[in-house]
């Protein structure tokens, strides 16, 4: 069952059950009002005869007779009986049965009334006190008018809630179409849009109401998606270009070395080449393979209290190791005696690897192959800042220095792969910090990176769980 049958259904039984109880109590309702104005008006005629009686004294039983049957206002089938509280009767309309005399009786043993309905008939008995005496009487009658008027009654209703009932499964199939139609409009918007146009959206609507909100929200992943095949086809064109090119040129050189015999020094000269070109393949590979342990949000990693100040040392110390031409400086400002400012949450290793690509690229990229490191604290954050006096980045190309295999064309000439920002910023997000760049050309670079302290770190999380 689609949305829209359901819906209409469910209005439609609710209005349905709504109408049924009106009816059902507007039924009883007049049922017990009939009752009371019928049982009333009897004990009003039959209290008057026996008024009759007893202020009449002239009165006698068949003049009281004579008088009951030329009453005008009797009802359909009245039966009235009279008895005083020596159990003789005194008046009887008609021949006595055996349900009268019953009744007779249990007055006598509770002089409380009683009514009674025995199918279109109803019946009361009750007694009358008059000058310390009991008169006890039984009058019933059909209440003929007041039945017709249930009748009809009944009547009206039952054609009432039929109409209404079909009324608001009308009224619901027609509120829950256009309750929906939005939503079916979306749903065909979607239907049009695929790989090839994933530029287009879904219309939004008034911006207001909740569909307006799904179609934003739908328009946001279709943004991200269309990022995401974006990136993927810049990936795929860059990964094949950086695969393509070093593989083509060993294979050139494994030709050359085939095409006539070599010198020992020729051929170790030529796997030499290969050898790099092999070793550049690999560390590429790595970084792909780290790229995407990124992009998985790095799966098994673990948060620690860690000393920034310590992790930037080693990455220095790492990366001059291996390349001890580069040469840095660390400035640090005035450091907190409170250790929480001076560390963050986060994984050693990482952020390890964060510094010692962001220490390599200033490095790399200045003439000097020098950079400035800088360290400051602030009662929330640990702010440090790369600083080289390198080529600079054009404006253009800022907003994209982040995107994997991206490398400026005033760089193409340095070794590289347009991977290692990549993976800084998404580890610095992991660590829910943030990186900026302030670049202008032939100026240099800072890349400014800053982690929130330990303290801050615990005071969102305590925080986020109060909140839950």
């Amino acid at each position: 069952m689609n949305i829209k049958s359901s819906l209409t259904l469910k209005f439609t039984a609710i209005v349905a059950a709504i109408i049924l109880a009106f009816s059902i109590f507007t039924y009883q309702f007049s049922y017990l009002f009939r009752k009371n104005v019928f049982t009333n008006r009897l004990k009003t005629v039959s209290g008057k005869i026996v008024v009759n009686y007893l202020e009449e004294e002239k009165i006698t039983p068949e003049v009281l007779q004579l008088l009951y049957a030329k009453q005008l206002n009797r009802f359909p089938n009245e039966r009235l009986m009279i008895a005083d509280e020596k159990y003789e009767l005194v008046f009887a309309s008609h021949p006595i049965i055996v349900n009268e005399i019953e009744l007779l009786k249990n007055l006598y043993k509770d002089p409380r009334s009683i009514e009674i309905n025995k199918g279109d008939t109803d019946i009361i008995a009750y007694s009358i006190p008059y000058a310390g005496k009991n008169f006890f009487v039984v009058n019933s009658a059909v209440d003929i008018a007041g039945y017709e008027k249930l009748k009809f009654l009944k009547f009206i209703l039952i054609i009432l809630t039929g109409t209404c009932i079909v009324l608001a499964a009308f009224s619901g199939w027609n509120f829950s179409k256009n309750a929906l139609e939005p939503i079916n409009n979306v749903i065909e918007e979607v239907s049009l849009i695929n790989e090839s146009n994933l530029n287009q959206r879904v219309s939004e609507g008034n911006g207001k109401d909740e569909i307006a909100n799904l179609a934003i929200t739908f328009n946001k992943m279709l943004a991200r998606i269309e990022k995401s095949f974006i990136m993927q086809k810049l990936f795929v064109a860059n990964a094949s270009h950086e695969f393509r090119t070093p593989l083509t040129a060993m294979k050139g050189q494994i030709e050359v070395l085939l095409l006539k015999d070599r010198t020992k020094e020729e051929y170790i000269s030529g796997f030499s080449s290969i050898l790099e070109d092999i070793e550049s393949q690999i560390e590429l590979i790595n970084s792909l393979s780290e790229l995407a342990k990124a992009n998985a949000d790095f799966p098994n990693i673990y948060f620690a209290p860690i000393s920034l100040v310590e992790v930037i040392m080693e990455a220095q110390e790492d990366l001059l190791k291996r390349k001890p031409n580069f040469k840095t400086s660390l400035d640090l400002e005035v450091i907190p005696e409170d250790e929480n400012l001076i560390e963050t949450l986060g994984d050693f290793s990482l952020l390890k690897s964060v510094f010692i690509n962001l220490i390599d690229n200033a490095c790399k990229f200045s003439p000097t192959h020098h950079c400035m490191v800088k360290v400051s604290f602030d009662k929330d954050s640990i702010i440090t800042k790369i600083i080289d006096h390198g080529p600079g980045i054009d404006s253009h190309d800022l907003p994209n220095i982040f995107e994997p295999f991206f490398r400026s064309n005033d760089i193409r000439k340095i070794n590289g792969y347009g991977i290692g920002l990549s993976l800084v910023k998404k580890t610095i997000e992991v660590h829910k910090g943030k990186i900026e760049v302030v670049s202008f050309p032939k100026q240099g670079t800072t890349m400014i990176v800053t982690l929130f302290n330990s303290r801050k770190l615990l005071e969102k999380e305590t925080l986020e769980l109060d909140l839950i």
